[in-house]
């Protein structure tokens, strides 16, 4: 993430605001997704079978399956935004309608699971209605985030989609391919932030990208770095239970107060590395305490 200029940063409650409702809305999902007794299947972009979650952990990061998960999860990452950044610097146009309908079948998706949550844990007669409130509700949120300007409007329907499609990969994720990826995602956004694609992006950039990072004040946030947290918050759950849960979301919410404070003095900070690595430490930690 980034910001115009770092003598100008101002941080106040909205620079908060698209990282606190990611993470509202993340845990409203994990909870109705955990009372509907929803199991999702393993992500296609993770197709090696890894070990249980219950072998040691000596057994389980020496076999190639995690890594070789989290090898396809960062090409696809990689090889998709040097393609989308081709495409804003050739065809702003093509990315913005390829962003529009990416962005609806997703708040389709995410819409239809909330609805089938709520249709088990309340009334099955709510799921008949899902074609209409589903298409309405990604209607609205495609509208939302592409084409209405308003900081609070933009950051809904990005926290929306981050939160909806980063819970559903964090419930269903692979634990030891979770763990490996958590690390191995922080040193590419390392990379790529201070050496690779994203090291030429400034806030003039932000209006080419819109529905893939939200504007706050002089702050720009990628979508991607709301769909992390999500995913780490709903993986942390998923696997290690509610506390750790609670204690990973205080660490995102930590780590991403250091990097608005870095970003008084830089241009441009990686958003992944301290808040994510914040995560599974305060996790584990207090997995450990209460052991």
């Amino acid at each position: 993430m980034g910001e115009e200029d770092a003598r100008r940063l101002r941080i106040t409650p909205r620079t908060y605001l698209p990282v606190a409702l990611s993470i509202i809305m993340t845990w409203i999902c994990v909870l109705l997704t955990g009372r509907a007794g929803i199991v999702f299947p393993k992500p296609i972009i993770t197709p090696v079978e890894e070990p249980s979650p219950t072998a040691p952990p000596t057994q389980a990061l020496s076999n190639p399956a995690p890594y070789l998960n989290t090898l396809i999860v960062i090409g696809l990452i990689a090889v998709s935004s040097i393609i989308i950044l081709y495409i804003a610097s050739r065809k702003p146009r093509i990315l913005r309608i390829l962003v529009a309908c990416l962005a609806w079948l997703v708040s389709f998706s995410i819409t239809t699971l909330h609805l089938l949550n709520l249709s088990l844990t309340l009334n099955p007669w709510i799921f008949n209605l899902w074609i209409p409130l589903a298409s309405a509700t990604a209607t609205i949120i495609t509208y939302l985030l592409i084409f209405r300007e308003g900081e609070i409007s933009m950051s809904f329907a990005a926290s929306y989609i981050a939160s909806g499609a980063g819970g559903v990969i964090g419930m269903s994720i692979p634990y030891w391919t979770f763990l490996v990826l958590v690390a191995a995602i922080s040193i590419y956004d390392i990379l790529a932030v201070y050496k690779g694609h994203l090291s030429h992006l400034t806030k003039q950039d932000a209006p080419i990208l819109r529905g893939l990072a939200v504007e706050v004040g002089d702050l720009v946030i990628g979508l991607g770095d709301l769909f992390f947290y999500s995913l780490t918050i709903s993986a942390i759950f998923w696997n290690l239970g509610e506390t750790p849960a609670v204690a990973a979301t205080v660490a995102i919410v930590a780590g991403y107060t250091i990097i608005l404070l870095l970003l008084q003095r830089r241009r441009i900070v990686p958003g992944l590395p301290i808040p994510l690595i914040g995560a599974l430490v305060c996790a584990f930690s207090t997995k450990f305490f209460m052991a």
